[in-house]
């Protein structure tokens, strides 16, 4: 049986494992899908067990999706750019850092019709997703982009990555 699981800290509010083992009954794949609260010193057994193919694959959630870079053996373009990763996997015996956050915004604006090309955009918040959207709105050509949160220090900080 395959595993797969989501890490963050907090994790009990995450809604992953109902979302994904839903589709796992749905689709007869011989898999499960859970969550696991871990602490920083804890993130290197659990994506190392990747590694020794005892999980399959894990979803990255906050606080976590930059401190994996440094344990992953490569990453895909999309997650270089926003240095965050959000899915590790094993590719090629190497342990894959992934991020499906930008493609995911891109395609949910696609989907709903809205162009954000030449359009100031306001983003509220500077979490652990918001590179990847900041990522995003400028690959669509957004022309300016605002960024509110509680602490201005995090927001200013998101600058440097872009």
């Amino acid at each position: 049986m395959r595993k797969y699981l989501v890490i963050g800290n907090p994790i009990e509010h995450s809604l992953s494992p109902k979302l994904h083992n839903y589709w796992i009954k749905k689709n007869n794949i011989n898999a499960t899908y859970d969550k696991k609260k871990l602490d920083e010193s804890e993130l290197k057994n659990i994506i190392l067990q990747v590694k020794e193919e005892k999980i399959n694959g894990i979803n990255v959630t906050v606080p976590f999706k930059k401190s994996v870079i440094s344990f992953l053996d490569e990453l895909s373009p999309e997650a270089n750019d926003t240095q965050s990763v959000n899915t590790i996997y094993l590719k090629n015996g190497n342990l894959t850092g992934h991020n499906t956050d930008v493609a995911g915004f891109q395609l949910g604006l696609k989907y709903c019709k809205y162009n954000v090309k030449n359009k100031v955009v306001l983003v509220l918040g500077a979490g652990g997703v918001v590179p990847s959207i900041i990522f995003s709105l400028i690959n669509m050509e957004a022309s300016k982009i605002i960024i509110s949160n509680r602490t201005k220090k995090k927001a200013e900080n998101l600058k440097f990555f872009f």
